[in-house]
């Protein structure tokens, strides 16, 4: 499990646990070691950019990479 930013409603967001995602082809699972929020997360609390309640926000990550899919071959597991 991992913790993932909620946006419950405009002016609330909530850490909840979450499944780790398994990897697509072309993607990777980063451990996130380091994040914050943008503007895009700022709208979002406010009710100014709808969306879906449920949707996990967040996208300013720094980290470690977990699991890579079967295609990435541009980088390995544990860098970061």
């Amino acid at each position: 499990m991992m913790k993932a930013a909620v946006f419950v409603e405009p002016n609330r967001i909530v850490l909840e646990d979450k499944p780790v995602p398994e990897p697509g082809p072309l993607d990777a699972v980063i451990r996130v070691t380091t994040t914050t929020i943008c503007g895009t997360d700022v709208h979002i609390l406010k009710g100014e950019y709808p969306v879906a309640r449920g949707l996990t926000i967040g996208h300013e990550p720094v980290g470690v990479i977990e699991k890579l899919g079967s295609a990435v071959q541009a980088t390995q597991r544990g860098s970061g």
